[in-house]
Parts: C-alpha cells; sequence; structure tokens
C-alpha cells in the first residue's frame, strides 16, 4: 500500500499511515518531524493528559505521546479506530479494573466519550457500556 496522507484539520495536525502497518502523525505546529510514529496494531487506547498532551497506549503501556492543539485528539482516536489493524496485536486477556478516577477526571472522560458517539465512532452501546465502567 502507498503511503497516505490525512489531514485532520486546521490545527489539528496529519497522520500519515506509512502503508507499513505504521502511522506516524505531524502537528501542524512542528518542524516536519513526527510527533510520534507507531505500529497501528499495537495501539489499543489513548488519554489525555493534563497540558494537552494526547498519548498513545498499547496493551497498558505508553507507546507514544506528544502535545496537541485542542481539536486534535477526538480526530486522532477516531483515526485510529477507523483503521482496520486498529488492535490487532491486543493482549486477548481481560484488562484490569480501571483505577479509582476523581470527580473531574470522570467528567472529563464521559465528555471525551460523548464526543466520540455524536461524530459516530462508538454506538450508543458502546458509549453505555464505557459509562457503567466509568461510573462503577
Amino acid at each position: 500500500m502507498a503511503v497516505q496522507a490525512y489531514k485532520l484539520g486546521t490545527g489539528a495536525g496529519t497522520i500519515r499511515d506509512n502503508g507499513d502497518g505504521t502511522a506516524s502523525y505531524y502537528a501542524s505546529f512542528g518542524l516536519g518531524q513526527p510527533s510520534f510514529h507507531v505500529r497501528i496494531a499495537d495501539v489499543t487506547g489513548f488519554a489525555l493528559s493534563s497540558g494537552w498532551v494526547f498519548r498513545i497506549l498499547g496493551n497498558g503501556v505508553e507507546l507514544a505521546s506528544t502535545p496537541v492543539a485542542r481539536f486534535a485528539p477526538h480526530r486522532i482516536e477516531a483515526w485510529f479506530r477507523a483503521h482496520p489493524d486498529f488492535g490487532g496485536n491486543a493482549d486477548p486477556s481481560p484488562a484490569p479494573a480501571p483505577p479509582q478516577l476523581d470527580g473531574r477526571l470522570i467528567a472529563d472522560e464521559l465528555t471525551k466519550l460523548a464526543g466520540l458517539r455524536d461524530a459516530g465512532v462508538l454506538t450508543d452501546e458502546e458509549f453505555d457500556t464505557q459509562k457503567a465502567r466509568l461510573l462503577g
């Protein structure tokens, strides 16, 4: 497969599908170097830390992290989740129970999940399942 670039919108940067099972992210404010480069099948999740640092996760470990613009996290996540290789190397064993979150973090996660549902990335059923998991 040939290399394909996907612009994520104004200020959100570009993802490049390298055609070899890997993807690179180029931030809008970058200097031509990728902000991260990961094997798509290894990616299993995402997190957004304070200061707009977006983390790419795989089987419980951080594969990459990068500062991002405000509109980038949901668009990067939606791109990965839509890719046919996403999570292909996921560990089939059950995930450990999530750590307890404070109320502010739960609200942030619920807002993120609602955005993914509204964008069509998550079904209503997937949203409800994740919501129930967060509210525990």
